[in-house]
């Protein structure tokens, strides 16, 4: 097994890669694949309806302090939290959780420095943009780039973003963490609802990964089911909530004892 480990803002958080060992020599050269929540929970839509559509293979799990305690199936197979999967040269990591805030650096850091370390090639994130900046009405998406990213390719493939707009949450983590680690990275947002799951938005991102990897990833799917997508999504959101209440919960009752 082959695994990383960071240090949080708020004390020590080990992360680590568990990948199977008949994977772990195959990894160099790969594109690395990723996508969290964000708005119009583009991220991880798009990579999960990849993983699903390529039938890419469960390679390992990234195993963290603050694992989210939840599980689920699909196909009759556990779906856990941080999933790695393998489709020819793109590795996928597919969080089907938030990572918890207090460990953002932590995984972001620990995931870039894994990249790193196995020789991949680069990585591509995928996130949203709020649509309501949107002031082209032909214009699909915006991209950002590391610069070891336009260094090696020698290309932006989508329009960078607007100066005075910011990125939030791992994803910005994580192509901060590639810039200092001089790791090739770039970002792919199109413009999504804020308020929703936006499956339609999630489908603009999954055909500029269709181009820039050359993949034959469906979208049609993704349109059909959005009512479906936006449900699972919503009920995922209300365990997390009720959990953090009771820890919460739990904290206050802890004071007055």
């Amino acid at each position: 097994m082959s695994d990383s480990t960071a240090r949080s803002a708020f004390g020590s958080s080990n992360v680590e890669f568990l990948v199977k060992d008949e994977y772990k020599d195959k990894l160099s050269g790969c594109t690395l694949v990723t996508g969290f929540y964000g708005i119009g929970k583009v991220g991880f839509i798009s990579v999960n309806h990849m993983v699903e559509r390529l039938k890419a293979v469960r390679i390992g799990a990234i195993l963290t302090d603050f694992l989210p305690p939840f599980l689920s199936v699909k196909d009759e197979r556990l779906v856990l939290p941080f999933e790695l999967y393998k489709f020819e040269d793109i590795i996928f990591v597919s969080a089907f959780f938030e990572p918890y805030k207090y460990e953002h650096r932590s995984f972001a850091q620990a995931l870039v420095r894994w990249a790193k370390a196995n020789e991949m090639s680069h990585a591509v994130l995928i996130g949203g943009l709020d649509s309501r900046l949107k002031t082209d009405d032909d214009l699909l998406a915006k991209g950002v780039y590391s610069s070891v990213f336009k260094a090696k390719f020698n290309s932006t493939p989508v329009p960078i973003m607007d100066e005075g707009l910011f990125i939030t949450g791992p994803m910005a983590l994580v192509l901060m963490y590639a810039e200092l680690e001089d790791f090739p990275a770039m970002g792919i947002m199109p413009y999504a609802e804020r308020s929703r799951p936006d499956p339609i938005a999630a489908s603009h991102a999954v055909e500029i990964v269709n181009d820039l990897l050359q993949t034959d990833c469906g979208v049609e799917e993704l349109v059909q089911e959005a009512e479906s997508i936006e449900t699972e999504l919503q009920t995922m959101e209300g365990m997390i909530k009720e959990e953090k209440e009771e820890e919460e919960s739990s904290r206050d009752a802890g004071m007055f004892m």
